[in-house]
C-alpha cells in the first residue's frame, strides 16, 4: 500500500469521524437533523389555573402526549391579559420544544401596547381548537335577575354597576355590548384570567362579569347567565336569550415561537387534531358551551390575520 493511499484512508476516517460527531451532537441536543420530538415539550398557559385556557391545555394534554410519544408539560406564565405568556413564548427557541395557549382576539389586543415585544401575525400557528361566544352573568341571588333588570339599573344608577373582565380585552367586548345596549357601567380589569374574576363574582364584589360562554356553563350551578352573543342558541344555555349584534367570540389554540420549522409545525397539528377529535375531547368541548374547531396550520395563521385586521391598531 502506497504513502498515498494511507494518507487518503487517513482523511476518510477523520471525516467519517467528524460526520458522527456531528451527526451524535444533534440527537443528543435533539435537533433539526433528529427524529422530532425526542424530548418533552414545555406548554405555556398564559392564564392563571380553572380559567379557559388551563381547562384547553388539561383537556389536550393526554392526547397529545399520546400522539406524540413524549411528555408535554404544563407551566403557567401569568398577566398583563396573556401578555406575559405570549411574550415568553416569543422569546422561546423556535425549535418546537416550547408551545402555548394562544386566545384570540386577547392576543391582538394584548398586542396592540408596544411594549408587550410581541406581534400577534408573526407567531407559528398550529391550529385553532374550541371557540365560544360572550356571556354576561351575575351570581345566583342578585337583584339583576334579567338582561331587562340589568339595563333599568343601569339607566337608574349610570356607571355604579360593576363588571368584570380579563383586562382591556374584557373592556372592549364588554363596551361593544354597552354600546350596543346604550347604557353605562363601570369596568373592572381583571389580570391573570377567568380564574381570578369567578370569586370576585361569588363573593359579590362585582355586580356582573362577562366572559365566555363555557364559563357560564361551567358555573351555572352558582352563576346566571343573562345573556350571550350572536344570534344562535348555546345548548347548553338553554333559555338564555341572545344578542344577534354582539359579536363577541372568544377563540383557543395552540401556538409556536415565531420561525419554528414548517416540519415540526405540521407534526405538532397533525397530533392537535388527533387530540381534539378523541371523543372524550370532543364530548367535552361541545357540552362544555364551546363550538369545536379542526385547523390546519394556514388556516390558523389565517384565521389570526383577520382578527389583526379587526382588532388591530
Amino acid at each position: 500500500m502506497t504513502k498515498h493511499t494511507y494518507l487518503q484512508k487517513g482523511i476518510l476516517a477523520a471525516v467519517a469521524g467528524t460526520v458522527l460527531a456531528i451527526s451524535g451532537g444533534t440527537a443528543i441536543a435533539g435537533g433539526h437533523g433528529a427524529k422530532y420530538p425526542n424530548k418533552p415539550i414545555t406548554f405555556i398557559v398564559p392564564y392563571s389555573p380553572g380559567g379557559g385556557s388551563d381547562q384547553q391545555a388539561r383537556r389536550l394534554q393526554p392526547g397529545l402526549e399520546k400522539a406524540l410519544g413524549v411528555k408535554v408539560r404544563i407551566i403557567y406564565k401569568t398577566g398583563g391579559g396573556g401578555a406575559v405568556g405570549f411574550g415568553e413564548l416569543w422569546r422561546s427557541k423556535a425549535d418546537g420544544y416550547t408551545i402555548s395557549n394562544v386566545v384570540v382576539p386577547n392576543i391582538v389586543i394584548a398586542g396592540n401596547k408596544p411594549s408587550v415585544g410581541f406581534k400577534a401575525g408573526k407567531f407559528s400557528y398550529i391550529g385553532m381548537t374550541e371557540r365560544a361566544v360572550g356571556a354576561l352573568m351575575v351570581p345566583k341571588g342578585s337583584k339583576l335577575t334579567s338582561l331587562k333588570a340589568f339595563i333599568a339599573a343601569t339607566k337608574a344608577n349610570p356607571g355604579k354597576i360593576t363588571v368584570a373582565g380579563v383586562g382591556s380585552t374584557g373592556k372592549v367586548n364588554m363596551q361593544a355590548l354597552a354600546d350596543i345596549l346604550g347604557i353605562k357601567y363601570t369596568y373592572v380589569p381583571v389580570s391573570g384570567g377567568v380564574g381570578k374574576m369567578i370569586p370576585m363574582l361569588l363573593g359579590n364584589h362585582v355586580n356582573a362579569g362577562m366572559t365566555a360562554s363555557n364559563h357560564a356553563v361551567k358555573h351555572k350551578a352558582k352563576l346566571d347567565a343573562l345573556v350571550v352573543a350572536g344570534s344562535k342558541e348555546v345548548p347548553a344555555l338553554g333559555g338564555v336569550p341572545n344578542e344577534a349584534k354582539w359579536a363577541y367570540m372568544t377563540t383557543w389554540g395552540v401556538m409556536a415561537p415565531p420561525g419554528t420549522p414548517a416540519d415540526r409545525v405540521k407534526i405538532l397539528n397533525a397530533a392537535l387534531i388527533k387530540a381534539t377529535r378523541a371523543p372524550s375531547v370532543a364530548n367535552a368541548i361541545s357540552k362544555g358551551g364551546y363550538e369545536n374547531m379542526y385547523q390546519t396550520p394556514a388556516e390558523a395563521t389565517a384565521y389570526v390575520g383577520a382578527a389583526v385586521k379587526k382588532f388591530g391598531k
